[in-house]
């Protein structure tokens, strides 16, 4: 699932659990707060997985460099395709 319609889903329950309604302008702050904290996740898992691959494969730099450029790519995609959003 994109992360825009996670953080829409996420408002949606927090608005729920408010019982409040809420303008579509607050609905929208609410959720670029809310992509905004799934992509600093996201970053930081993909730091901790790209030193766990190279930690795995230290017998076999070549493969955790080839790794490490993947996650590299689909991070700078996934960034191009949220800055696309705004």
């Amino acid at each position: 699932m994109p992360l825009k319609e996670s953080a829409e889903e996420v408002t949606n329950a927090v608005v729920d659990v408010l019982g409040t309604d809420v303008s579509p302008e607050h609905a929208a702050e609410i959720a670029k707060i809310v992509e905004a904290a799934l992509l600093a996740a996201y970053r930081d898992c993909t730091e901790r997985n790209t030193k766990v691959a190279a930690a795995c494969c230290d017998q076999d730099m070549d493969q955790a460099h080839k790794i490490a450029e993947e996650m590299r790519r689909n991070t700078t995609a996934l960034i191009a395709n949220l800055s696309s959003l705004r």
